[in-house]
């Protein structure tokens, strides 16, 4: 079946999302990779002085995301000069200078004491850093990480639309082959009867002496070998499953529940139907599933 002007709408579950932003003083950058997942899995590696964002950056990517490994690195680098503060401790200093010239007097030791020797006093004198402005780079970040989804997702839909064109074709296979097979079942039943009456005749050297026994046996066949509510089922699931794929969404789960109910109902088919026309095109049936199984693996 040929779907002219349709445009599929499903997603794939591998992408890949790069944003880079900058404060005055860090400059920031956020790369997501996206894989296949039965389930939302999302690893975070964040620098220290963010490690508190980890829960606000977790639920932004959820509420976006239904299905899929999410690997997510933000990284903190310096951005040109690191503000600094200096640091003193005047009370500190003074008790050191008192305490030095005490000393001094009472052993009578020659020498100055210099603002060089102060200033090498770690503890007294030093530089310190300005913390990271959480809310600042919270906003930056948080940021960041849409662009990065938005990334994300552009690839996915376009490989999603590959993916949605791949699985149309497999599904117009299996409506092809199923014809093959409803257009063959309703002869079954004969074959099976010419088949039995060519056997039976050829052992006994001499025509059947009770056609009735035979006739019976092919009713019998016959209704073993009905397979018109497979069929029924089957063409009903393959509608689904076109349903989906013309609407799109994260239905990969659907599909794949959809891909083992027709999968069953195909089996069933082979099973009951054992024809030297339909056995081949129930093979060819089970080798689009197959494929289609492995695609829609890859479907959010």
């Amino acid at each position: 079946m040929a779907w002219s002007g349709w445009v599929p709408m499903l997603k794939s579950m591998t992408g890949y999302g790069r944003a880079e932003g900058a404060t005055a003083a860090y400059l920031y950058t956020v790369e997501i990779q996206a894989l296949n997942h039965r389930f939302t899995d999302i690893r975070m590696k964040l620098p220290r002085t963010l490690a508190a964002l980890e829960h606000v950056l977790h639920r932004e990517i959820r509420g976006r995301v239904h299905r899929g490994r999410f690997d997510v690195h933000v990284t903190e680098k310096l951005h040109g000069e690191l503000p600094r503060t200096l640091r003193i401790d005047r009370g500190a200093i003074q008790q050191y200078v008192a305490a030095l010239r005490e000393l001094q007097q009472e052993l009578n030791l020659r020498g100055e004491l210099t603002i060089e020797a102060l200033i090498g006093l770690r503890d007294l004198v030093g530089l310190e850093g300005v913390e990271v402005d959480l809310t600042e780079a919270e906003a930056l970040v948080g940021g960041l990480l849409h662009q990065a989804l938005d990334e994300v997702e552009s690839m996915r839909r376009k490989e999603g639309e590959h993916l949605a064109r791949g699985l149309a074709v497999g599904v117009s296979q299996i409506e092809a082959a199923l014809g093959i097979v409803e257009a063959r079942a309703p002869h079954v039943a004969e074959a099976y009867r010419a088949r039995v009456h060519e056997r039976v005749t050829a052992l006994l050297g001499a025509p059947l002496s009770d056609p009735d026994r035979l006739a019976q046996e092919v009713v019998l066949f016959a209704d073993r070998s009905d397979i018109t509510e497979e069929c029924t089922r089957l063409k009903s699931h393959l509608a689904q499953l076109r349903t989906i794929l013309e609407g799109g969404g994260p239905h990969g789960r659907r599909l794949e529940f959809l891909l083992q109910e027709i999968h069953r109902e195909v089996n069933t088919i082979g099973t009951k139907a054992a024809d030297a026309v339909i056995s081949p095109a129930v093979v060819e049936m089970k080798a689009d599933l197959e494929r289609l199984r492995e695609q829609v693996q890859n479907i959010e």
